[in-house]
């Protein structure tokens, strides 16, 4: 009779459309992509400066080169069998961190697959990782913002924190987060097995003995004490002028790359017809003779100087909000615009100031979070 009773209790649900192939974000996609992000992009730029510093050495022989490119597939190869194989919490973090460093092996290689000769030095090679990366960094924007509260995605969450429960890695700030996603779950779903687990599970993780993890792991506090950091130091006063101070460099920086691109030029051109403007990459050397392409990129810089020269002058004088604005604006167009021009002429210069724009660009964002956000 009890089996019978109990076999009563199940309640079938009518015929729906399967959710099974209906997507959920990773809990974590941002910081994953981050991870990705970053490995990728250090990755191709350790390359390209240990192949310029120690003369592009081969792994090899006459008949054998063992090209960079393929220990990239073999992390990427890994990075997948990880995720096949395991369903630990930090092996999503490895297989990031793999996976960036694959994806900047494979496709530091790809002038090889653009060009007819194999030419690994071709100009656009350079201009096309960039833009990659570029991708990769809208997507993490786009993720970020969206952040999807389906009572179906805090389930999938709230499952995926529960491992680290299992681990022992359940810290106090992720233990309320659980909570407060249960108890959204309990207050909005209109399906019964969803409220039903989610009273379960909320009643499991509000129990006294629950035993969650006292303190912070050696990496959650490195960031807490680098946000501790940030938001006291360096002083107002002196955080804004290592702003003028930067945002002056970029202004002359760009002045300087107008002038270089003006030198070249044929003095009796009413309209700037650059006569072979050479661009030298690792052993090759490449003629450009386009003036559109290089009155664009010159055009542009100077635009980007004008605007970085125009918010140091507003920072001088204490106009920080406009002046934030109009350097912000002028970084995020040389970064996203402008950098695919200097990588097309120049590959060590570009990385060392698309790091300088990049570094500027958050010491803005600090500086408007601490003074601004804040208050």
């Amino acid at each position: 009779m009890a089996a019978s009773n109990a076999s009563e209790q199940i309640i079938y649900l009518p015929k729906t459309a399967p959710r099974i192939w209906q997507p959920v974000r990773q809990q974590a996609a941002d910081s994953y992509l981050v991870l990705f992000i970053a490995a990728f992009g250090i990755t191709v730029i350790a390359v390209r400066v240990f192949l310029e510093m120690t003369g592009y050495p081969q792994i090899g022989d006459k008949t054998f080169h063992i090209a960079h490119m393929l220990w990239g597939g073999l992390l990427l190869v890994i990075a997948l069998m990880m995720l096949l194989i395991w369903d630990n919490n930090w092996v999503w973090w490895v297989s990031a961190l793999l996976g960036g460093i694959g994806v900047g092996l494979f496709i530091d290689e790809v002038g090889k697959f653009i060009t007819q000769s194999n030419d690994y030095f071709v100009p656009l090679a350079m201009p096309i990782i960039y833009g990659f990366m570029l991708i990769c960094v809208w997507l993490f924007l786009r993720i970020r913002r969206s952040q999807p509260h389906s009572t179906r995605t805090l389930l999938y969450h709230s499952l995926h924190d529960l491992k680290q429960l299992v681990d022992n890695d359940l810290d106090p700030f992720e233990h309320k987060q659980l909570v407060v996603n249960l108890q959204e779950v309990v207050a909005k779903t209109d399906k019964p097995n969803e409220r039903l687990l989610a009273k379960m599970l909320l009643s499991f993780v509000q129990a006294a003995d629950l035993q969650i993890r006292p303190e912070p792991n050696v990496l959650e506090r490195a960031w807490f004490w680098v946000k501790f950091i940030a938001a006291r130091w360096p002083s107002r006063r002196s955080f804004r002028i290592l702003l003028i101070i930067g945002f002056a460099i970029e202004a002359l920086r760009a002045l300087a790359q107008v002038g270089t691109l003006i030198s070249v030029a044929n003095n009796d051109s009413a309209a700037l017809s650059i006569a072979n403007f050479v661009i030298v990459n690792g052993k090759s050397r490449y003629i450009v003779d386009n003036p559109l392409l290089l009155t664009a990129y010159g055009g542009g810089t100077v635009i980007v100087g004008i605007m970085c020269a125009v918010a140091a002058l507003l920072l001088i004088i204490g106009k920080e909000r406009p002046g934030l604005r109009a350097g912000t604006l002028a970084l995020a167009l040389s970064l996203t615009g402008i950098n695919l021009l200097t990588f097309y002429f120049s590959q060590i210069y570009a990385i060392g100031a698309a790091l300088a724009e990049l570094v500027l660009l958050l010491g803005a964002a600090v500086y408007r979070w601490r003074f601004y956000l804040n208050r």
